[in-house]
């Protein structure tokens, strides 16, 4: 179970932490790694008789604080499993950490869950350029990552053996984006607004890349940074272009701000934004009046649609994590965390990376927890390429389609 302090945050002293992370960014740790201890063939790092270890990073701090509820999510799971007994007789207990969306941070928390923390896998990290970063730890490591917070290629396109995605891929949800717009929506000037970095880039190129298919290219290309607060001007660039549908690959406070803006100059027409921000219901409370014809997708079945794995997921948070908004964030770490679980329940006793590999890559079409149709195999590891379509209505997100399933390399 998670330690927090008298704010409701995540953990330990910072000062300990901060100076922690430094040391073991620093080098050091122990001259047999985890990598060499797998190819003994020793039962994993971070398993006892009683206990299974795992790690995590979630931002707590800044723009992009919301995607906190992530680590929440997945430890309000932990804590549901644990109640029921555990996974095959053993408790889950979690080990995360702020990393303030910086990815220098992200480095040294990943040595550190890794030579020092000595977790037995790691799950539901956000922020993709805080993964890329930490992704030769990764790689040299070889524990298991699974349920990267990111639907970067660079997880999963080539496959890398022990890293996992989960939520769709953003290029994938680019072109369904894309197919949307012009298909139901009938658009045939479109505008694209995104983060000026991997995440958003992933995005906003394979955007270009579908509309270049239907003889289309972008009315207005406008990139924004994370840090940035004041998104007047990226407004009117986009109102100059006259689009007739914007898509938007952009984090929560940026894109609220930027719909504010989009409203105060005049232009109200479709909006379609990456999950990441338009899934997550709060976005009402941040964006107010102005969150209005707004599209999104959802990876993982709608709070709300009446789905009985969603019904028993809001009434399990209202117990382990019951400050907690049920949809965005809190449910994507939920729905990471089952995917891990269930991996390792399908490993028995035989608890090591390999494995847990091994397991994981017997997934396909899994439909048991909240994530649509979660496959992987030697050749696939993006997890889901299945969305819904939703769209603002009463105040809140609801499905505007069917489940899209893309077919990955497509």
């Amino acid at each position: 179970m998670l330690k927090l302090n008298k704010k409701g945050l995540l953990f330990m002293g910072s000062l300990v932490l901060s100076a922690s992370l430094i040391l073991s960014g620093c080098g050091g740790g122990n001259s047999s790694s985890p990598a060499s201890q797998q190819k003994a063939g020793k039962q994993a790092q971070g398993v006892t008789d009683k206990e299974i270890l795992i790690g995590n990073w979630a931002t707590q701090s800044g723009s992009a604080a919301l995607y906190g509820a992530i680590a929440k999510g997945i430890d309000a799971y932990f804590q549901y499993v644990n109640d029921q007994g555990g996974v095959n007789g053993r408790k889950l207990k979690l080990v995360t950490y702020d990393e303030e969306y910086q990815p220098s941070r992200a480095v040294a928390i990943a040595k550190k869950l890794i030579e020092e923390d000595k977790v037995f896998a790691i799950v539901g990290n956000d922020c993709t350029s805080c993964n890329k970063a930490a992704l030769p730890q990764f790689k040299k490591s070889g524990i298991p990552v699974v349920g990267v917070s990111s639907g970067s290629d660079i997880f999963v396109n080539p496959v890398i053996p022990n890293i996992y995605g989960l939520l769709t891929n953003y290029g994938i949800e680019a072109r369904i984006f894309v197919n949307y717009a012009v298909d139901e929506l009938k658009g045939k000037r479109i505008g694209i607004f995104y983060q000026n970095d991997d995440f958003g880039k992933s995005g906003y190129e394979a955007a270009v890349d579908e509309l270049k298919k239907k003889g289309m290219q972008p009315v207005a290309e406008v990139s924004y940074n994370s840090t940035d607060v004041d998104f007047s001007s990226p407004a009117l660039k986009m109102k100059e272009a006259n689009p007739d549908v914007i898509l938007s690959f952009s984090i929560t406070k940026p894109t609220a701000a930027y719909k504010k803006e989009l409203s105060k100059v005049g232009v109200n027409v479709p909006f379609i934004v990456t999950s990441v921000a338009g899934a997550d219901n709060n976005m009402f409370n941040l964006a107010g009046d102005s969150w209005k014809n707004v599209y999104s997708s959802s990876w993982v079945a709608m709070v709300g649609s009446g789905d009985p794995k969603v019904n028993k997921y809001v009434e399990a948070l209202k117990k382990y994590g019951k400050d907690l908004n049920p949809s965005g964030p809190a449910q994507w770490g939920w729905a990471e965390a089952e995917v891990l679980v269930e991996a390792i329940r399908r490993c028995g006793n035989d608890l090591t990376w390999e494995n847990l590999n091994k397991q994981l890559e017997t997934f396909k079409d899994w439909n048991e927890g909240l994530a649509f149709n979660v496959s992987y195999g030697p050749d696939n590891h993006y997890g889901t390429t299945s969305v819904v379509m939703i769209k603002d209505q009463n105040g809140k997100m609801a499905p505007a389609s069917d489940v899209i399933k893309y077919k990955a390399g497509k």
